[in-house]
């Protein structure tokens, strides 16, 4: 992890993603408190360009699969930004909803949120701008690193208030400086 901080300060992660991995940015992912098996998955697919995004490509295409692992470890041990809501879980996130085959969001990212191994991202945290566009990537099939297209299915089958719902029970507070422009 010291030495993931270290790589991270070298290659200024923190013009997007914030000193600790807390993104200044609303359409920015957090990733501060990311589990670290997905962290490094993700950033292992900019380098190979599984993921589209010319910006992470630029920043880990010269990581190597150990300064990945080690930058995935750093940002593990940052704690996520608190969620902003203190409103009851919605029903997708602890019953589903078996008529759509949905399953619980906490039956894959746990009960607060905190996500699980290389495949299951932490929600909670996220910014409800970048929280949105994931989904809708998904949704569009604009993005396809999801093992067995699970969460294209799921978020095909979601509206756009049931999509703003979840957003806004897993995520933080809007950046100060989005407050400011309003």
């Amino acid at each position: 992890a010291a030495r993931g901080g270290q790589i991270a300060k070298e290659e200024k992660c923190k013009k997007c993603h914030g000193p600790t991995g807390i993104s200044d940015e609303d359409d920015t992912p957090s990733i501060a408190g990311q589990v670290p098996a997905y962290q490094f998955k993700q950033l292992l697919e900019y380098k190979s360009k599984v993921r589209d995004s010319k910006t992470m490509y630029k920043k880990v295409k010269k990581l190597g699969p150990q300064d990945m692992a080690d930058l995935a470890a750093f940002y593990a041990t940052q704690e996520p930004e608190p969620p902003e809501a203190k409103m009851e879980p919605p029903l997708l996130v602890t019953a589903g909803d078996m008529d759509r085959l949905l399953l619980p969001c906490n039956v894959c990212h746990g009960e607060r949120g905190e996500g699980l191994g290389f495949e299951v991202p932490a929600l909670t945290g996220q910014k409800i701008e970048a929280f949105v566009e994931t989904m809708v990537a998904f949704q569009e099939d604009d993005r396809e690193n999801d093992q067995y297209g699970r969460m294209r299915f799921i978020a095909s089958q979601l509206t756009e208030e049931e999509i703003e719902e979840l957003a806004a029970f897993y995520a933080a507070p809007p950046s100060e400086e989005d407050e400011e422009d309003e």
